[in-house]
């Protein structure tokens, strides 16, 4: 698992992080960007900058936690730049709250501090290279490992401060104590190897976040100074303090410079790669103004005031035991290789590619805004050749393909929308709008919609800022239209949004015209048809009453016959 982790729920395509990047070191891929470790030398700038907190460390909080529960001997080996923080009313309570966690010894990172120095002194006394590069920083080690690989040599081969006083802590106290490193660097996370001497690296904010979950109040707790510390050279963590700690002359000779930031760290190693310099020895840091700026010191502070306040603490500073009189022997060396990466190159044919795939064919269409987080438009294209990058990054095309997209589509509808200002002065109007009203040949845009036709609704509409919807005839267009007209007091404009409902309307006329004739029709047929019932009715009443006459007369007869027949007078 990585040093620097992204969270993909809050990563948010704001390409803040590749910006940033000095060396590039981040990869992009569906809108979720991550570290590409082969190429990141662990500023910690990705951290700092990201304005949705996407990206972090993994605390080794609870592996500290675990060494105190099992008891171990634990020594924290505090960076001097804790002067500078701003966690506590002073600095000094981290101290008291680390003692109070069951921490044997709190001794500050200077000790190792001075034995790094002192071996710079000795080598510039003796100096065999035509150049030395300290190598206290582990960023500037990184870059050197990773992108100046000419430049191992001018490496020392000395450990970091903090390596340095991790193998005299174990020296002092044994080999299974355990070693905590606190300070403002997340490169020393990655600094910490397999065969390193310290076992637990934190920063100072996952400190502070350790202190919180196990419910420690800090300003409650007294003031604690640190257990052993080099009160001289406590300035060590800006910049100069390693020419200063070694008795390096500080002064604008050639020979000897100081360099800060990785810009300029980069800037003067291409020089020095190049022949364009040649200094005896290179004070180099990463971070500006030194370690009192790295990234994980608290935000509330600025460079100025930290340095200011380290400056005012240092002298008050000094340990419980006092300075280390007599310090045990310990190895200071450590070898430096090529990390091996070598970055590709894709071919001119691959750029122009991708170039081309965000309309970019020539270089006139190249506008390097560095919207995506790189420096020009072939940088990019590079990345995306590499799979860092997407073409979609690049902010104006998408900006445009957006506009073309809208714009196709209020070219291609035929609603008619017609946009005035806040004044009724016609702005834009689209084809559809045009073939309603004839708008192209009254030469409409810049004149006033009331000067065309009726303008009360959309004059109504910015009044009230609410959106209208009504159906307008326009007798002498012949014209009948569905309006929606749409307030937008942002960009202080009215939008019409015309749709033709004449053909509609006539239609439904037309249907109306047919129901009522049919209705017509069908009253007439049933008036008809009534009359008709009536007089078929009267004449089969003739009839029925003519037939029941003479049936009952004929039965009559059939009686009288059938009583004749019976009597026997007959």
């Amino acid at each position: 698992m990585g040093t620097i982790l992204t969270s993909e729920a809050q990563c948010r395509d704001c390409y803040k992080c590749i910006r940033y990047c000095p060396v590039k070191a981040i990869g992009l891929k569906e809108g979720q960007a991550w570290v590409v470790e082969e190429k990141c030398i662990w500023c910690g700038q990705c951290i700092v900058v990201c304005p949705q907190r996407a990206k972090s460390t993994i605390s080794e909080g609870p592996l500290v936690e675990k060494f105190l529960a099992e008891g171990a001997r634990v020594v924290v080996s505090l960076a001097p730049s804790y002067l500078a923080t701003a966690f506590t009313s002073t600095p000094w309570k981290l101290v008291a709250a680390l003692k109070t966690m069951g921490v044997f010894r709190v001794e500050e990172t200077i000790l190792g501090a001075k034995l790094v120095a002192a071996e710079y002194g000795r080598l510039l006394r003796e100096q065999k290279q035509p150049t030395v590069i300290t190598s206290c920083c582990p960023v500037v080690v990184n870059i050197i490992e990773k992108y100046y690989p000419a430049l191992l040599s001018a490496l020392p081969g000395i450990v970091s401060p903090m390596e340095a006083h991790a193998r005299l802590i174990k020296a002092q106290w044994g080999p299974e104590t355990k070693v905590v490193f606190v300070g403002p660097c997340i490169a020393k996370k990655d600094e910490r190897t397999v065969d390193s001497a310290v076992d637990a690296v934190l920063t100072f904010d996952e400190l502070v976040g350790l202190l919180v979950t196990q419910k420690i109040d800090l300003e409650h707790l007294a003031d604690q100074k640190p257990d052993a510390t080099v009160a001289e050279i406590r300035t060590f963590p800006l910049k100069q303090g390693t020419l200063k700690a070694a008795g390096i002359e500080d002064t604008l000779a050639a020979d000897v410079i100081s360099v800060c930031g990785v810009e300029e760290c980069m800037e003067t190693f291409t020089a020095l790669s190049e022949g364009q310099i040649q200094p005896r020895f290179i004070e180099a840091l990463a971070c500006r103004g030194g370690c009192i700026n790295g990234p994980a010191m608290d935000s509330n502070l600025t460079l100025p005031v930290r340095k200011a306040r380290l400056l005012k603490l240092a002298p008050t500073a000094t340990a419980e035991e006092g300075d280390m009189a007599v310090a045990p022997s310990v190895k200071l060396q450590r070898q430096h290789g090529a990390s091996g990466y070598v970055e590709l190159e894709p071919s001119a044919e691959e750029i122009q590619k991708v170039l081309a795939l965000t309309g970019k064919f020539t270089p006139a269409d190249e506008t390097n805004c560095g919207g995506c987080g790189y420096g020009s438009c072939r940088e990019k294209a590079k990345a995306v050749c590499l799979g860092l990058a997407e073409p979609e990054m690049c902010i104006p095309y998408m900006k445009n393909k957006a506009q073309s997209l809208s714009n196709a589509v209020v070219e291609i509808t035929d609603n008619g929308i017609i946009i005035v200002d806040q004044d009724l002065i016609i702005q834009e109007y689209n084809p559809a709008a045009d073939q309603m009203f004839n708008l192209e040949k009254r030469n409409a845009k810049g004149r006033r919609l009331d000067e065309l036709m009726s303008a009360a609704n959309f004059r109504r509409a910015w009044k009230t800022q609410k959106p209208r919807t009504y159906r307008k005839k326009y007798k002498d267009l012949n014209l009948i239209t569905d309006q929606t007209l749409y307030p937008i007091a942002k960009y202080g404009v009215v939008i019409g949004i015309f749709t033709d409902v004449t053909a509609e309307e006539k239609r439904r006329a037309e249907i109306y015209n047919m129901r009522q004739e049919a209705l017509s029709r069908a009253s007439r047929v049933i008036k008809e048809q009534m009359r008709i019932a009536q007089e078929i009715a009267g004449l089969l009443g003739e009839s029925t009453s003519e037939t029941k006459a003479t049936l009952l007369e004929l039965i009559q007869i059939m009686q009288e016959q059938e009583g004749n027949e019976h009597d026997p007078q007959n």
